[in-house]
């Protein structure tokens, strides 16, 4: 009885990551102008991973997150395509009540090309190099912001990386730029309206 006692402790923290808030699915995929339509009425949470990196490029650094050249940052043609998305999220007004951006480099360079006011928060830094007590302490931190009442007809962008959405939902923001969009329910519910990837924001109408 006393060794099964101690492997549930053990077991404990890791079992806890895998479980995810409350996501609901709609009955049939939504078309990216019905995910913009929900957009243009509030309510909605946008995850947003980076904009694309230079793939020879690797994170040397896990604290310093004003020096760049340690980091993995972004690429000229990802620049241009996170510019492109801005200025259409600009022209179809969506409304954007709150940006925060994970620390790095990547994300806030993607934050301000986007959206261009943003707020640094420091735990939505990169949780897949994290060690189990932090990358708990990450995916409860990502988990109340998106449970976070958003403003009445306006939305909340949180800026960050893959790992940290799996680790709070369970859906891999593939590929880099796409934004991930929920909306709010309440009771602890998140309703998955789909993805918009960075290659479809100029075919929206």
């Amino acid at each position: 009885m006393h060794k099964n006692f101690i492997f549930i402790l053990l077991v404990t923290p890791i079992l806890l990551l895998c479980t995810p808030i409350n996501i609901e699915y709609p009955k049939k995929d939504l078309t990216q102008e019905e995910i913009v339509s929900e957009l243009l009425e509030g309510g909605c949470v946008i995850y947003m991973r980076h904009g694309s990196t230079n793939r020879h490029e690797s994170d040397r650094t896990t604290t310093d997150f004003q020096n760049c050249k340690l980091q993995r940052n972004l690429s000229e043609d990802g620049k241009e395509v996170l510019v492109n998305i801005g200025r259409k999220i600009k022209e179809l007004k969506i409304p954007i009540n709150q940006v925060l951006s994970s620390p790095y480099c990547r994300c806030k360079e993607s934050a301000k090309l986007v959206f261009n006011d943003y707020a640094i928060d420091n735990d939505l830094r990169f949780a897949l190099i994290s060690d189990i007590k932090e990358t708990e302490l990450l995916k409860n931190h990502l988990q109340k912001l998106l449970l976070k009442k958003v403003k009445p007809n306006s939305n909340r962008v949180l800026l960050s990386h893959t790992a940290n959405l799996k680790e709070a939902t369970n859906i891999w923001p593939k590929p880099e730029a796409v934004m991930v969009i929920f909306k709010q329910k309440g009771n602890g519910t998140l309703l998955y309206l789909g993805k918009i990837f960075p290659k479809h924001w100029l075919s929206i109408k």
